[in-house]
Order: C-alpha cells, then structure tokens, then sequence
C-alpha cells in the first residue's frame, strides 16, 4: 500500500509584537521604507567624531511609544562581534536615566549575542553604545513580554524566570561542590570560558573514586558550526563529535558562513556527550575537546560531568 502525503499550506507567522533590526541594512534604508511594531516609534544611529575627524563612538537608539499592558517588559538580545563592549542604558525623554549602564560582552573576539529584560513602563528611549564605528554591532531582537505561570518540585531548582522565544535554554550555572542524588554524582570541570583555536584541543582531568557505568559530559560552546561540533576523547579514546542542542532555525543567532551549508550560532549553545563506562578508570582520567574546524576558534565554558552508578 502506498501512503500520499498531503501538501501542506505554508502560513506566515504573525509577529506584530517582535522585530529583528539589522542595523547595517537599517543604515542603508530610508525610514519610509521601515517597518517596525507598533510600539516601536523609530531608529537611529549617531556618531561622535574627535577633532581629527574619527568616530570616537557610535550609538544606536530605539525611540518607543508607550504602551500600558502591551509594552511593560520588553526583550532586548544585541549581536555582535565581542571585540568592543555594547553598552545598553534606558532613558525617559526628559533625560533621567532609566537603567544603570550595562556592559555586554567579555571581550572573547567571537560573536556573540546577549539578552536584556528591560521594564518600559517608562522608557522612551533606549541606547546601545559602542566605542568606534559601531561595525562590531550587528542589530538586535525585540520583542513584547508577558508573564505565564508554571509548577516546580519543591526540592529542586526553579526554571528560568525567562523563556527563550527560540528554545535556546538558560546559561548554565555550575556548583562549585558535587552534588549526589539517586545514583549520580554531578561535578563541575571547569566554570570559566577557554577559548578554543582552531586545529587546537582543551583538556580536562578528574579524578574518580569509581568508575560509573555511564556518564554524560556537558558544556556550551559559542560561535559553534553546528554541522561540526567540537570532538570528544577520554583517556585517549576518541568518542566522536558532541551533540549540539539547537533551538529554532528562525533564531537570527544563525549566521551562514558563505561557504556551502555550514551555518555557525552566534551565542552560546549547550553540547553534550555520552561517555561509556569502560572508557572511565578509578583515578585519574582525562577528558579532551577538540576542534574539528582549522580556520575558526570557538569558546566552551561550563564544563561538568554527570556520573551514574547503581542507586542502592
């Protein structure tokens, strides 16, 4: 028997309550031809020249019209290349200053993206500054926020007190101590980013009283190819590749690299590995990650492992 399918309706999405702004392109088009939500009232971009005639620095500004009940918390997440620091303010027209300055970025040299959620119920402007011609800044994604209810277990951690519109989940926070609960143990390898250069590997020792009959490695990893995430070894045995957990392919993170179809995520994704227990030994063992890339480095950080032993 042979099965049809039926062709399905393809349905435009409706966003009037989100945008994407390419500032590049926006520098390009008139503002006749923008199209922006309703609660959006314009774009700008200005410049501050030295004496010599160089941009000292640049600041894009999103003007908003007040909205009660449909502009009270907005989503702000900026892109760009982590070389110069964004800095993200708040501002009522009559110049009070709404939002202490907050500084993005950590001055990796990757791209990058990062998200604000920022009160409006008095903003109407907000600034994203930049030292220099502002090239490093890539645009930014609004959207209108509202607030839904959910359940957590008592004995456990509560979710993130944001949602991702894409999927993409919350940064990982690691434990400084391990922690035990029916038959795994959780320890931290690392916390803090290592950069990865291309063609290059990091390696990660722990120690194991045990050795567990299987075990999961975690971490996220920025600027990842995601057809080529980093491999994994333990011990000298070669895993294989990670599994990158991706959100939603309408997520401007997404940049083509120009050359066939690999995409690279400008932000940080999680990654993870199953290590089998026979690749673990009681005592010292060591985890390695490499790149498969030799043109372009990468970052991971939050490194942990989940170890699983018979629950008695």
């Amino acid at each position: 028997m042979t099965l049809a399918a039926r062709a399905q309706e393809l349905r435009l999405q409706p966003t009037p309550f989100t945008a994407y702004l390419d500032f590049h392109a926006l520098a390009e088009t008139k503002s006749g031809g923008r199209s922006f939500p309703i609660w959006l009232e314009s774009f700008e971009i200005n410049t501050e020249k030295s004496n010599d005639g160089d941009i000292e620095k640049t600041t894009f500004r999103l003007r908003f019209r007040r909205f009660s009940g449909l502009l009270d918390e907005m989503m702000l997440r900026v892109f760009f290349e982590d070389t110069q620091q964004p800095v993200v303010t708040a501002w009522s027209e009559l110049g009070t200053r709404l939002l202490p300055p907050r500084q993005l970025g950590s001055k990796i040299g990757l791209p990058t993206s990062e998200t604000l959620v920022l009160a409006m119920s008095s903003v109407d402007y907000v600034d994203i500054e930049v030292p220099g011609a502002g090239e490093n800044v890539r645009g930014a994604f609004i959207a209108s926020l509202h607030k839904t209810e959910t359940h957590s277990a008592s004995d456990f951690t509560a979710p993130a007190s944001f949602a991702d519109p894409f999927g993409n989940g919350p940064s990982s926070t690691p434990d400084s101590d391990d922690a035990f609960l029916f038959g795994r143990v959780r320890a931290t390898l690392e916390k803090d980013v290592v950069p990865l250069k291309p063609g290059t590997a990091s390696q990660f020792d722990f120690d194991l009283a045990a050795v567990p009959r299987i075990a999961i490695v975690t971490f996220e990893i920025l600027n990842a190819d995601i057809g080529a995430p980093p491999q994994i070894s333990v011990n000298g045995r070669e895993l294989g590749p990670a599994t990158i957990l991706l959100p939603d392919l309408a997520d401007p993170a997404y940049q083509s690299t120009g050359r066939d179809t690999a995409f690279r995520y400008h932000g940080w994704l999680k990654c993870q590995k199953v290590v089998p227990g026979f690749a673990l030994l009681a005592g010292t063992n060591s985890l390695t990650a490499s790149s498969q890339k030799e043109d372009e480095a990468v970052a991971i950080r939050a490194v942990e492992v989940q170890l699983k032993y018979e629950n008695k």
